[in-house]
């Protein structure tokens, strides 16, 4: 997993749901399980990535699944693009496959510039 983490050319999809919200804004006290652990470290790592870029997304794909909200997405992630699953599916499928939506017109010939003086 941290070869993951590590790696950049690797993108992360981040699920969101009430239950991820709940397991990470949570204060530590009382969280004993292997699962809750590991989930808020990763959520760390990511965050610190996220801060370290600047506060620019490079490679996280946060999904709102049904039942979440936009307000259970981290702080950290509401200035980024999110994704709503299903209605999203193949803007996600896009982003993972990393082909662009729109493809750029053709570059034509330079126009010419004429200069008349005044």
């Amino acid at each position: 997993m941290e070869r993951y983490l590590s790696e950049k050319e690797y993108l992360i999809i981040i699920i969101i749901s009430p239950k991820y919200y709940d397991t990470v804004t949570a204060s530590p006290v009382g969280q004993n399980d292997e699962r809750t652990f590991n989930t808020v470290y990763i959520h760390k790592q990511l965050q610190n990535e996220f801060i370290h870029n600047g506060s620019k997304n490079f490679r996280f794909i946060p999904i709102v699944f049904p039942g979440a909200k936009k307000c259970h997405v981290p702080n950290w992630l509401q200035n980024t693009h999110v994704y709503q699953w299903p209605l999203h599916r193949d803007d996600i499928l896009r982003r993972l496959m990393r082909v662009e939506k729109y493809n750029p017109p053709p570059i034509g010939e330079l126009p010419t510039i004429v200069s008349i003086p005044l």
